[in-house]
């Protein structure tokens, strides 16, 4: 599974149609900890196929969804279940920590 790109008009279409948790990456290109994590993401992208999605949305052209959702800090991350927020976290973490988080996410679904 790759990581879908969206903006402040995808965002919320994605978060309605999603049928699996979402991790959300408010990223941006000048960030050293965004560019770090993203072949993190794009793995568990893969190691969570079908189970969970995965989406970047650009900070710096997305403002309204940076507002909406009290996104202050890049790259923050935030985990959607039923188009609601259960979850975020800030800067970057290691690929260990970011999937204990994900699977405690998970365990809410049960």
């Amino acid at each position: 599974m790759k990581l879908t790109e969206l903006n402040d008009r995808s965002l919320p279409d994605f978060l309605q149609k999603s049928r699996t948790p979402a991790l959300v990456a408010f990223t941006a290109a000048w960030s050293k900890p965004s560019r770090a994590m993203y072949p993190v993401l794009e793995e568990l992208a893969r190691q969570y196929d079908s189970v969970v999605e995965f989406a970047l949305v650009d900070a710096d052209s997305s403002r309204n969804s940076l507002n909406h959702y009290g996104v202050l800090s890049i790259p923050t991350y935030l985990y959607f279940r039923n188009g609601r927020v259960v979850d975020r976290f800030i800067g970057a973490l290691t690929k260990e920590k970011l999937t204990d988080r994900l699977e405690q996410v998970l365990q809410l679904k049960k």
